[in-house]
């Protein structure tokens, strides 16, 4: 993409660009592709940029030369501040004037309809207009038509997206009347073909169904003038005189120029029809009861979930998707295949996120018993008024299964007689009409055609939904709106500067703000959509839609409050709850081969942005640190997803562990907790006076220091669409700065009302005390955020509180804001008078994420959370809570006062670690000691902080704490990072054992940031001493429960020691057998007592009550009793896993699961050494303890490691056999080898294979026979 002109002026006047060559090179057309690139320029207010890129095949582009075109686009353009009158007189002058491109002129030459709504038209190299409509005019006889918007129409046919397939003789067709009474046309747009020109349009497009050629029975079509459908008509192959014929009313305009046919779309098999919104409310209104339309998307659903196991489905749904390929290939090779189940969970994917359309849920379903048809009319006039032929494709060929009532309904749709309710009949003369609906050719006078009936449809092209689901089909049927067509004002000579125009100031705010009234007003009506009011909407909307300016009644525009849950809200709250889980399951199943680097922001943006039951905020986080290391992104790419984290459901421990992993610095650090903190505008007394200086978990997403304040409205919209909680601070000078606290979802560019949810502050810093008010906005006030406007105001916009605005470029400020100071308090406004149009200096974004947990979810969530974790077992017991220490009910009588007046009241973290100044070592340990026992984590976090910050540096001290509370590794190493060696600094030289071992020992709480720890100090590791680093291994493989998390610290162990094998021949062999150990261990322990992957043990038989837990002698240890009357597998050496069973009665917090190893056993009681600390109210809590394997075993091979290790020759007289490679000069010949192998052995004609190499095995240097006996001959053998 080039860059031709940064932030364009609204008042440009000319469009000369230079621009070097290779941006405007094309790629070379391929002979049997018929793709078209071109220059495509795209104007907004940030920029107009130019790039090359695919162009829409269309007649023009065909019988032209492509690069005498440009495509440009203005759908993106608004100039802040300013109307549509400003943006449509931009484009008129660039239209008149032309764009210039390294000298070569570009002049307007015009569009499709659709592109007309897009506002993208094309341009072409000429020097004046006369250049252009001589070509054009060409084309067709268009300068009959006196109607601008007539005559823009009927050229923009010429421009209509097509693919050109064949060239077809005029000879070969013929014109023919249409069926038509006084009343209505019944075949309007609507022609015939002959079969063999279908067949042949088949080939030419290479239409294919099923590894067969697939003949559609309509195409819609672009030829000559005629704009329309042909649909198949077998008389016409036993006249074979005409191969197509046109009806009147689909020739548009006269010409003789390009005889290519052009099929813009055809009939297609499993075409199913979907309910959206505007169905949905119609059926609604017409009697289809909420239940219904509820258990029809709950079917839906099921439905794409099962797509993944049940072939049929997953051939429906790729289907249904336009998918054919897909659908072949499930057919072929099964849902086993893993490219096959690999792009089914994509289509899963695709299907699912369309239930999100601009941020927003929306009710959208699949019916099975329906179709999306193109309409045709009956040529034989056999179908009485209200029936219809319908006649589809089904697995056993076409089929014709309705018979009875359907519903019929086009798209879009605002008034219940829409929903056409007609009886489906068969007749064989139609039996060749498949995939499509025919209507009848007939009716009473005065009566219009069914197509027309249904939002003015006609036959030229429009699909219809076509629906037999005895559920949907509504009891109740209104009679339709006549649809009158628009009135077209006749005119005198038509210029291209009119037609330019009519480009320019084409518009559909309209048509959106009729859309929006009569979504409203349907919810607040009990007659829904039959309303007066709705109906009156319906008709401004069918003027609209065609172009039409229309004027909404005052009386229109102010739809009362609806009162409930509309049908919409339930089935959208319904689709985005499945969307949630769905795509959060999808992105643990991920398989890394399948997606890359690329595609990690549309993974974890929708990840991020749910809001999930079962998966905690630190469990997300480490989701996002695994993907991430799997496609090898860095990891910094992922601070700044941090603001979609709910930190207020951070551990202190789990924060410091995310502020390590990513490398925080010390104010990111510090945003962790509340980024108001490190603000550039406020200062702690703005914090201290609007109480907002406590863990308020707020992430600045933006901010003008580090930004473009020409960024700021970009950042809103995310701010206003991504997040319901966000806060703008805005600075004018030192002496006034803002607060606006908004809450809920603010749709961009419109007018929703807020009502109290939005709270107005001041803050000023130089006043001698505080002037701040909260000011709430009340009922009434509505808030309008575009790309150039922030808004609040009440009512209407004269009564404007809050005004925030991108001014013009001439005035040299970014964004000025003008505010009504009365409205937060008359002494403000005294103090600082009037603020109009005031330059701001400084502006910041904060964010709270979406996943803020409430207390209600909470409770829910631990019932379910009991309900998992509860086991059964013979021995039942009364489950009892404890009560968690805290602070606040702390026994000050056993303490001294020194030590209360620290913590009592709770202090912000600047104050805390100025009274720790004062302290001896002493007393911070007796500080960390209290802080520990009470769960006060941030206190103990500040305090180690400081005892690390410490000179010398208080290691014994530092060894201790981090044996007693692990995860204080990590605020040790964010104060010592390791160097870029990876290597811990000097002063931790000494505690690289105790910080290996603490990581390790704290990777169950936190995950993924267990393995970046441990690669950032991989040379500390391989500069430990052999017995450390076996203990090490032994560690995690025994402490680490997560499955993929031990087996990955286990190999980073392990390679971090590569530099010790090459110091030493028999290093490998120790490493090698060490790590075979360690993996054997942790198998057997997730085999024996398996756990989530969370590291919460799952129902086991091997879990038993455990009566008391209490201190052993030695430190680490605990004695555990058990009934006697138990017969319990655990014995001495045995590795075991304990999980606390009962709940806190003050808080929610996990419970918790230690490991540790047997080391004494006797009936009834055993003592337990401990890998992980235990929790401070142990003794109150009730456990279970698991059976998670021996290891008397591994204990044995580690030994036996070690000693040969240490001792080698003097232990083994064949170490040097075992351990040592050969040397290469005893290598035997590759030949000889082979020859050796395929020498017969005398005496074993007799013998299998197998038997035969087990003597060949016997006959080595050194051989290991193992398994069960041989038979007589073997063994004798083997003597021998």
């Amino acid at each position: 993409m080039y860059v031709l002109l940064e932030n364009p002026p609204q008042d440009q006047e000319s469009w000369n660009f230079t621009v070097p060559a290779n941006h405007l090179a094309l790629p070379r057309r391929r002979r049997n592709d018929g793709s078209i690139y071109g220059k495509f320029i795209k104007f907004t207010a940030q920029a107009i940029t130019l790039e090359v890129l695919k162009f829409p095949s269309n007649r023009v582009l065909h019988s032209d030369d492509p690069e005498k075109f440009i495509l440009v686009s203005f759908e993106s353009l608004r100039f802040p501040e300013s109307g549509l009158r400003a943006t449509t007189d931009y484009i008129n002058r660039m239209m008149k004037t032309g764009v210039f491109l390294n000298g070569t002129q570009y002049r307007f030459y015009h569009h499709s309809n659709s592109q007309l709504r897009s506002r993208t038209c094309f341009m072409r190299e000429a020097n004046n207009d006369q250049e252009l409509d001589d070509r054009i005019y060409q084309m067709g006889d268009f300068g009959r038509i006196m109607n601008v918007a007539k005559r823009a129409k009927r050229i923009g046919l010429l421009f209509s997206a097509a693919e050109l397939d064949v060239q077809l003789d005029p000879k070969r067709t013929t014109d023919i009347d249409d069926i038509e009474n006084a009343d209505t046309n019944f075949s309007d747009g609507c022609g015939l073909m002959a079969k063999r020109l279908a067949i042949q349009v088949s080939k030419a497009k290479c239409i294919i169904f099923r590894n067969r050629r697939y003949t559609p029975a309509v195409f819609q079509i672009r030829y000559l003038g005629y704009k329309g459908v042909l649909m198949m008509h077998p008389e016409m192959d036993k006249e074979g005189r005409y191969l197509a014929k046109f009806r009147k009313s689909m020739k548009k305009f006269t010409t003789v120029q390009d005889h290519s046919f052009s099929v813009v779309g055809y009939s297609k098999p499993y075409a199913f029809g979907r309910l959206n919104n505007d169905v949905i409310v119609l059926l609604s209104s017409l009697g289809v009861t909420d239940e219904k339309l509820v258990a029809k998307q709950k079917e839906y659903l099921d439905w794409i979930e099962e797509a993944s196991r049940d072939w049929k489905k997953a051939v429906d749904l790729a289907s249904c998707l336009d998918n054919y390929d897909l659908a072949e290939r499930v057919l072929l090779h099964g849902l086993d295949d893993p490219h096959v189940s690999r792009d089914i969970r994509k289509v899963q994917m695709a299907e699912v996120s369309q239930f999100l359309k601009n941020d927003k849920p929306r009710a959208r379903m699949i019916i099975h018993k329906s179709r999306l048809l193109y309409g045709v009319c009956d040529p034989f006039k056999i179908l009485k008024e209200g029936q219809v032929h319908i006649r589809i494709t089904a697995r056993d060929g076409p089929t014709t299964p309705i018979n009875g009532d359907v519903l019929v309904v086009r798209n879009p749709c605002l008034h219940p007689g829409d929903c056409l309710k007609l009886r489906a009949v068969h007749h064989p003369r139609l039996s060749h009409l498949v995939d499509c609906i025919v209507f009848a050719s007939v009716a009473k006078p005065k009566h219009q055609s069914a197509p027309a009936m249904s939002s003015g449809g006609d036959l030229d092209g429009d699909k219809f939904f076509v629906c037999w689901d005895s559920d949907i089909v509504p009891p109740l049927v209104h009679q339709s709106y006549d649809y009158p067509p628009n009135k077209e004002r006749p005119g005198g000579n038509v210029t291209r500067a009119d037609l330019a125009n009519h480009f320019a100031s084409y518009n559909n705010v309209g048509l959106a703000k009729v859309v929006k009234l009569h979504q409203q007003w349907v919810r607040c009506s009990p007659k829904g959509a039959m309303s007066g009011e709705c109906q009156e909407l319906n008709a401004l909307h069918s003027q609209a839609v065609d172009g039409a300016r229309v004027r909404i009644p005052e009386r229109l525009l102010t739809p009362p409050v609806p009162e409930g849950k509309y049908i919409l809200e339930t089935l959208a709250e319904a689709a985005e709850e499945y969307r949630i889980r769905f795509t959060q399951r999808g992105a643990i199943e991920l398989d890394p081969r399948t997606i890359s680097a690329e595609d990690l922001e549309d993974i974890l943006v929708p990840i991020f942005r749910s809001k999930p039951n079962a998966i905690s905020e630190y469990e997300l986080f480490n989701m996002a640190l695994a993907l991430a290391r799997q496609l090898s992104v860095n990891l910094y790419e992922l601070k700044p997803y941090l603001a979609h984290l709910d930190l207020s459901a951070l551990a202190s421990h789990e924060k410091h562990a995310i502020s390590t992993t990513l490398s925080l610095t010390p104010q990111e650090h510090r945003r962790l907790w509340n980024s108001l903190m490190t603000s550039d505008i406020l200062t702690s007394r703005d914090l201290m006076q609007r109480q907002l200086d406590r863990p308020l978990s707020m992430q600045r997403l933006y901010s003008s220091k580090a930004n473009s304040p020409a960024t700021f409205f970009q950042y809103l919209r995310i701010a206003s669409e991504q997040f319901t909680r966000k806060l703008l601070v805005l600075k004018t000078d030192d002496r006034f700065a803002v607060g606006i606290f908004i809450k809920g979802n603010i749709p961009w560019d419109e007018e929703p009302e807020v009502d109290d949810n939005v709270v107005v502050c001041s803050f000023m810093p130089q006043a001698s005390d505080s002037m701040s008010v909260y000011r709430p906005c009340t009922v009434g006030y509505r808030l309008h955020c575009d790309d150039g406007n922030l808004q609040l105001y009440n009512k209407n916009r004269a009564d404007t509180f809050v005004f925030i605005s991108r001014p013009p470029r001439e005035s040299g400020q970014e964004v000025v804001t003008s505010i009504a100071l009365q409205k937060i308090s008359g002494r403000v406004q005294k103090q600082l008078g009037r603020l109009n149009r005031a330059p701001v200096v400084a502006m910041e974004i904060h964010v709270i994420s979406n996943r803020d947990r409430v207390a209600h979810e909470l409770f829910d969530l631990y019932f379910e959370h009991v309900q998992t974790e509860q086991y059964i077992s013979r021995f039942s017991r009364d489950l009892t809570s404890y009560t968690l220490k805290s602070v606040e009910k702390a026994d000050w009588a056993t303490n001294p006062q020194w030590l209360k007046d620290i913590f009592v009241p709770r202090h912000s973290e600047d104050v805390f670690k100025q009274l720790l100044s004062d302290l001896t070592i002493e007393q911070l340990e007796i500080v960390m000691t209290f802080a520990l026992q009470h769960h006060a984590d941030n206190e103990l976090y500040w305090t180690f902080s400081t005892v690390v910050g410490l000179l010398p540096l208080p290691l014994d001290g530092i060894r201790s704490w981090i044996e007693r509370h692990p995860p204080l590794v990590y605020v040790l190493l964010q104060a010592y990072p390791p160097t870029e060696s990876a290597s811990l600094p000097e002063p931790l030289v000494t505690l690289s054992a105790s910080v290996l071992r603490a990581i390790l020992r704290s990777a169950n709480s936190l995950g993924m940031a267990t393995l970046v720890a441990l690669e950032k100090i991989a040379e500390s590791i391989s500069n430990l001493g052999t017995d450390q680093y076996i203990e090490l291994l032994n560690l995690a493989a025994l402490s680490i429960r997560p499955k993929t998390l031990v087996q990955e610290a286990l190999i980073l162990l392990h390679e971090s020691r590569s530099a010790t094998n090459a110091i030493d021949p028999a290093s490998p062999y120790l490493h090698k057998h060490a790590l075979a150990v360690a993996f054997d261990c942790a198998e057997e322990a997730a085999d024996t007592c398996p756990c989530d992957d969370n590291g919460r043990p799952r129902k086991s038989k091997l879990c038993f009550p455990v009566q008391r837990l209490l201190s052993a002698e030695d430190d680490g240890h605990v004695k555990v009793y058990l009934r006697v009357d138990l017969n319990v597998s655990i014995r001495l050496h045995s590795h075991v896993r304990f999980q606390c069973v009962s709940n806190a009665e003050n808080a929610f917090i996990d419970r918790a699961v230690l490991d540790g190893v047997v080391t004494k056993a006797t009936r009834g009681e055993l003592v337990v050494e401990l890998f992980h600390p235990l929790p401070p109210e142990f003794a109150e809590m009730q456990w279970n303890i698991y059976d998670a394997g021996s290891l008397a075993t591994a204990r044995a091979m580690v030994d036996s490691l070690t000693k040969l290790w240490e001792e080698r020759d003097s232990c083994c007289s064949i170490y040097e056999t075992i351990v040592l490679p050969p040397p290469t000069d005893e290598q035997p010949d590759a030949a000889q080898v082979h020859d050796a192998e395929d020498e017969d052995l005398p005496g074993t004609e007799d013998m299998n294979a197998s038997q035969i190499a087990a003597i060949k095995s016997c006959m080595a240097q050194l051989s290991l026979i193992w398994g069960p006996p041989g038979p007589s001959s073997c063994i004798s053998l083997f003597s021998q």
